[in-house]
C-alpha cells in the first residue's frame, strides 16, 4: 500500500510537472478504486414492525425521509410529529424576487449524487446547478490592499508557507500530493464503507484519530490542506479545525469530497465532481414528497413528556390547556437529542451520559438587500472572521441571484457580477457563534460589517433565523466512541435515534443514517 501510494504522488508530481493536466486526473480518480471497508460490523438492531403504529418526532429532511423511506418498504401507519407549522427543518428557503434564498441548506457535492439528488428528482425538485469556487475576502475593509482572493490565490497563498515557493504550480502540486495522502490514509484507516458513517474503527484507527482534525492533520504532516478545510468545514458550520474532533473532520472531508475539491483546485470539476445548488432549494423536496406520498403530519405539537412503557411508548401533548395522551408503538426522534433528555420520563443511565455532551454552536441566516457593496464573486467567504472566532462575525455571503447567472463560473461572468454595485443586490449572510446571540445584536453586527467595511448603502434585512447547529460530542468523547456506542442502543426500547446529533449535520449525513437503520434493521417484522 505505501509503494502504491508513493507511485501515485510520482505520477501526480510528473504530470504536474510536465502541465499534463489529464495525468493529474487520471491519478486523483484512481483513488477511488474500491477497498474493503475496516471496523467492526454494525450490529443487527430491533425495528418496527409493518402491522405497528410508527411515530416520528420532527418533519426535518430526518423525519420526512424516514417516513418516506418505510412507506417505500410497506409501512402504512405512520404519523410525524412537527413543533413547528412547516416541514423541512433547516432546508428553509424564502422566495424573493422570483427567486428561492436559502436560509439554510444550500450546497450538494459528489455525495450527494448517491443519496439526495435522485431524491430530488423522484419527486420533482431536482434541477441543480453547478456554481463557483468560494473567494475569500482577507479582511473585513475594501480599503485595505490586496483584499480579494480568488479560491486559487487563499489557499496557494497558505501552501507557500510549507513548499517556500511563489510558484503557484509547485504549490499546487504540492497540494495535491497532500490530498493524495490524505485520501490514502483515510483509504487505509477505514476502507469504503456504505454511507456516511464508518464502520467502528480499531482500536489503533481510534488511537491515530484522536484529538481534534488539526492535531490529527498536524501529526500526519498534513498541514497543507487547512486552507483547503478552512473552506469546507469551518465556512459551513462544522466546526473550527483545533476545536472540532478529527473524527467529524474525516466523516464530513471523505475521499469523494476531497477528490472534488482537489478537481476544483485543478479546474476540471465535471458532474458529480463539483458543488451545486438546487434551482428551487432544498424545502422544495421536503414539501413535494409530503404531499405525493400523502404524510401524516401533525404541526404545531408541543410533546410535553415521553414515557416508554413495556410494549409501547406513551405521549403527553398539550392541547391547549389541557395534556393529551397519545400512543406509538415504535417511536423514531429526529431532534436535536437535548430534547429528547428533557421530554423523557425514563431517561435511561446510558442515554444520559451518551447525549448529555451534545453541543451545538449557532448558525445565523439572514436574507438582505443592498447597494453599492463592494462584490468578490456571489460566494464569499470572509476569512478575518474565521481565523479570529469573532463571535457572531459575518463569515459567509451567497447570492442565489449570482448562482443562477449565465456564465457566471467564467471570468467575464463575475467581472460582470462584480461591477454591477449600484444595482439591487440580494444575499444569504451568514453568522457564526458559540452562544444564541440576540436578533437586534446579530443584525446590528452584520450591518456594521456591510455599511463600514464593504460601502454598502441602502441595507435591508428581510429576515433572520437562528439555527442551533451541529451538534457535537467533544474530541474526548469522539475518542470513546460515542457514534457507535449510540448504535448499539438503537431499538432496545422501542425507539431509534436519528437526526444530526448522532450522524453529521448534513442532509447527506442524516439520509445515510436513516439507512444505515433500515439496513440493520432485524427483517423478522416485515
Amino acid at each position: 500500500m505505501l509503494m502504491f501510494a508513493i507511485f501515485l504522488l510520482h505520477l501526480l508530481h510528473t504530470a504536474l510537472c510536465q502541465g499534463s493536466t489529464e495525468q493529474a486526473i487520471k491519478t486523483l480518480m484512481s483513488l477511488l478504486q474500491p477497498k474493503e471497508a475496516r471496523g467492526d460490523p454494525f450490529p443487527t438492531i430491533p425495528g418496527p414492525a409493518q402491522y405497528e403504529q410508527v411515530c416520528i418526532v420532527g418533519a426535518g429532511p430526518a423525519g420526512i425521509h424516514m417516513a418516506q423511506s418505510l412507506k417505500k418498504i410497506g409501512f402504512t401507519n405512520i404519523t410525524i410529529y412537527e413543533k413547528t407549522n412547516r416541514v423541512g427543518g433547516k432546508s428553509y428557503d424564502i422566495k424573493y424576487r422570483g427567486i428561492e434564498h436559502p436560509q439554510g441548506t444550500i450546497f450538494a457535492e459528489a455525495n450527494y449524487f448517491d443519496n439526495l439528488i435522485p431524491l430530488a428528482q423522484e419527486y420533482g425538485a431536482g434541477d441543480y446547478v453547478k456554481i463557483p469556487t468560494a473567494n475569500v475576502w482577507r479582511t473585513n475593509s475594501a480599503q485595505d490592499e490586496n483584499i480579494k482572493l480568488r479560491t486559487s490565490q487563499f489557499i496557494l497563498g497558505r501552501v507557500a508557507q510549507f513548499t517556500n515557493s511563489t510558484n503557484p504550480k509547485a504549490n499546487l502540486g504540492f497540494l495535491l500530493q497532500t490530498v493524495i495522502r490524505y485520501v490514502k490514509l483515510h483509504k487505509q484507516m477505514f476502507g469504503d464503507y456504505e454511507g456516511d458513517l464508518m464502520l467502528r474503527p480499531k482500536e489503533d484507527v481510534m488511537f491515530r484519530i484522536r484529538g481534534t482534525f488539526m492535531e490529527y492533520l498536524t501529526r500526519e504532516k498534513m498541514l497543507a490542506l487547512v486552507p483547503v478545510f478552512k473552506l469546507s468545514n469551518e465556512l459551513q458550520g462544522y466546526g473550527h479545525l483545533d476545536e472540532v474532533s478529527a473524527l467529524y473532520g474525516l466523516i464530513w472531508n471523505n475521499p469523494k469530497l476531497m477528490i472534488t475539491l482537489a478537481l476544483r483546485a485543478l479546474k476540471q470539476d465535471k458532474e458529480p465532481f463539483s458543488v451545486y445548488v438546487l434551482r428551487d432549494g432544498f424545502e422544495k423536496i421536503w414539501k413535494n414528497i409530503v404531499q405525493k406520498e400523502n404524510l401524516d403530519i401533525r404541526f404545531n405539537t408541543d410533546i410535553y413528556s415521553i414515557t416508554r412503557l413495556q410494549n409501547r411508548v406513551a405521549l403527553k401533548i398539550w392541547k391547549g390547556s389541557y395534556l393529551k395522551p397519545e400512543h406509538c408503538d415504535f417511536m423514531i426522534w429526529t431532534p436535536p437529542m437535548s430534547d429528547l433528555l428533557r421530554t423523557l420520563t425514563d431517561t435511561r443511565h446510558e442515554e444520559y451520559n451518551l447525549f448529555k455532551g451534545l453541543k451545538p454552536e449557532f448558525l445565523t441566516a439572514s436574507l438582505v438587500d443592498m447597494r453599492n457593496s463592494v462584490r468578490n464573486g456571489p460566494y464569499s467567504a470572509f476569512m478575518y472572521n474565521l481565523d479570529r472566532k469573532v463571535e457572531g462575525g459575518v463569515t459567509g455571503e451567497a447570492s442565489m441571484m449570482g448562482f443562477l447567472t449565465p456564465d457566471i463560473g467564467t471570468p467575464e461572468g463575475i467581472a460582470e457580477y462584480n461591477g454591477n454595485q449600484s444595482q439591487l443586490l440580494t444575499i444569504s449572510v451568514l453568522q457564526l457563534g458559540k452562544e444564541c446571540q440576540d436578533e437586534k445584536t446579530l443584525n446590528q453586527i452584520l450591518q456594521d460589517h456591510y455599511t463600514k467595511g464593504f460601502n454598502a448603502t441602502d441595507l435591508e434585512i428581510l429576515n433572520t433565523i437562528t439555527w442551533p447547529y451541529f451538534p457535537r460530542w467533544s474530541p474526548e468523547e469522539t475518542g470513546q466512541a460515542r457514534h457507535w456506542q449510540v448504535f448499539n442502543m438503537q431499538g432496545k426500547q422501542k425507539v431509534w435515534y436519528a437526526g444530526s446529533s448522532v450522524s453529521f449535520e448534513s442532509i447527506r449525513g442524516v439520509m445515510e443514517y436513516n439507512n444505515l437503520l433500515l439496513r440493520k434493521m432485524n427483517k423478522i417484522n416485515y
